[in-house]
C-alpha cells in the first residue's frame, strides 16, 4: 500500500521533531510546508494548515524544518475539552486527538480500501471529517460533547470544508438514517474503554440494517497491556474481532498524543465485516 512509504517518513520525521522542539504541552505536532514537500498533494496539505489555524486547541506556531523540509509546529492545550467531556456518563474516553497528519492518512487508507463514507464515532475536534470531507469522502460524526460540535460546526463554516457532526450518544443514535453501504466506521477509543462502545455500536447495527455491504470498522489498539488486561490479542481486540466475524485487512501505528512520549505509536487496525 502506498500509504505504508508515508507512515514510515512520518515517523522519521516525528522522532527529529521531537529532538528539536522541546515543549512543555503534550498537544503538539508539526506539518511540512505545502510548497516545500513532495509527501502529501499540495492541496489536502493547505487545507489541514486551515485547520490548524482555526482549531483553537492551537495557540502556538513555530516554525521547524525536519529532514530538509521546511514545517510548522502547533502546539496547543486540550485541557478545557478533556474536562468538558469528562462530564458525560456515557462518555468512555475524553478527549485527545491523534495527529493531523495521521488522520489524513488513515482516511486515505480507507478510500484505497473502496470506502466512500466514514463514519467517525467520538469525533472530538473532526480532524478525521475534515481529512475525510478534503479527499472526497462523505463525512458524519458523531460526538457527545456539544463544546466540541460547537468546535467542529466552526471549523466546517469558516473552512468551507463540509461534514455533518450529530451532538449525540453513539449507542443510542439511529444508525438507519445514514448510507452504510461501502462505509468504515472510525472507534477512537482504546481496547478497554472503546469495548463497550464498540459492542454498543454493533447492536445498533443489528437493529436497524439486515445487510451490510462493504462495510468496516477502525479500532484503536494498544501495544502496552495493564495487568489485568481482559484482552492481550490483536493488540487488545481479538476477542472483538473474533465475536463479530471481523477479518483484520490493515494495520498502521501512527502517532497520537496518547503516544507522544513513547517509543512505539497507537495501532489503528482496519477491519471488514465477513
Amino acid at each position: 500500500m502506498v500509504q505504508n512509504h508515508l507512515v514510515k517518513e512520518l515517523l522519521t520525521l516525528k522522532n527529529e521533531y521531537l529532538e528539536k522542539i522541546h515543549s512543555y504541552n503534550h498537544i503538539r505536532e508539526f506539518l511540512p510546508e505545502p510548497r516545500f514537500q513532495s509527501l502529501i498533494d499540495k492541496p489536502d496539505l493547505e487545507k489541514l494548515h486551515t485547520f490548524f489555524r482555526l482549531n483553537k486547541i492551537y495557540y502556538k506556531q513555530e516554525s521547524v524544518a525536519l529532514g530538509n523540509i521546511p514545517c510548522v509546529s502547533y502546539e496547543g492545550d486540550v485541557n478545557q475539552f478533556w474536562l468538558s467531556s469528562k462530564k458525560y456518563d456515557t462518555n468512555y474516553q475524553p478527549f485527545l486527538p491523534t495527529w493531523g497528519l495521521s488522520a489524513l492518512i488513515m482516511v486515505q487508507v480507507a478510500k484505497d480500501l473502496g470506502f466512500e463514507n466514514i463514519i467517525d464515532i467520538g469525533s472530538g475536534d473532526g480532524r478525521l471529517l475534515f481529512c475525510g470531507s478534503v479527499i472526497g469522502l462523505n463525512s458524519v460524526g458523531v460526538e457527545i460533547d456539544k463544546d466540541l460540535c460547537d468546535l467542529q460546526t466552526m471549523i466546517s463554516n469558516y473552512s468551507n470544508v463540509k461534514f455533518q457532526v450529530i451532538n449525540g450518544d453513539s449507542n443510542s443514535i439511529d444508525y438507519s438514517q445514514f448510507a452504510l453501504d461501502n462505509t468504515i466506521i472510525f472507534v477512537s477509543a482504546l481496547p478497554e474503554s472503546g469495548e463497550m462502545i464498540s459492542y454498543g455500536i454493533i447492536n445498533q447495527f443489528k437493529k436497524y440494517v439486515e445487510n451490510l455491504h462493504n462495510v468496516g470498522i477502525t479500532l484503536m489498539g494498544s501495544h502496552t497491556y495493564r495487568k489485568y488486561s481482559r484482552d492481550k490479542s490483536v493488540w487488545g481486540w481479538g476477542k472483538f474481532i473474533a465475536d463479530n466475524d471481523l477479518r483484520l485487512v490493515e494495520c498502521l501505528s501512527l502517532p497520537t498524543s496518547w503516544t507522544l512520549d513513547e517509543r512505539k505509536e497507537t495501532p489503528y487496525l482496519f477491519t471488514l465485516f465477513k
